[in-house]
């Protein structure tokens, strides 16, 4: 059995953080009562933690109502979207709206492939989420 030595541990761990941060690019600000997460990048297997935990924090706070803005994102995997549905999830027990605008290309493809144009509230663009209020 090989031993590792924790310092190359926490290294490694720190590696997988920094990746995920290259990897997808969070963003977060308010406007009219709704607050708005960005994403850039990738959201997969390596960057969900990342969007969960912050996702969570927000939705937490009780900023009030939550708009995932993916006009940014350029792919999602089954893990990506299992944490947008969990997200709409703790949304919608803390009784706050959660709306996704934003989506093209590939990731548009995925959301209408899985079956989730129908189970969540989609805009072209945020501007439109937040006046549909």
């Amino acid at each position: 059995m090989a031993m590792f030595d924790p310092q190359e541990r926490e290294e490694a761990g720190r590696s997988m953080a920094t990746r995920a941060e290259r990897l997808l690019e969070l963003s977060e600000r308010d406007d009219q009562g709704w607050s708005v997460l960005a994403l850039k990048g990738r959201l997969d297997s390596v960057t969900v933690g990342r969007f969960t935990e912050r996702c969570a924090a927000w939705i937490d706070a009780g900023r009030g109502n939550v708009v995932l803005d993916l006009s940014g994102l350029d792919y999602v995997s089954s893990a990506g979207l299992s944490s947008i549905l969990g997200a709409a999830k703790r949304a919608q027990e803390r009784n706050a709206r959660f709306a996704v605008a934003g989506l093209k290309g590939l990731v548009k493809e995925v959301f209408a492939i899985s079956g989730f144009e129908t189970v969540l509230s989609i805009f072209p663009d945020v501007e439109s989420a937040i006046a549909a209020s």
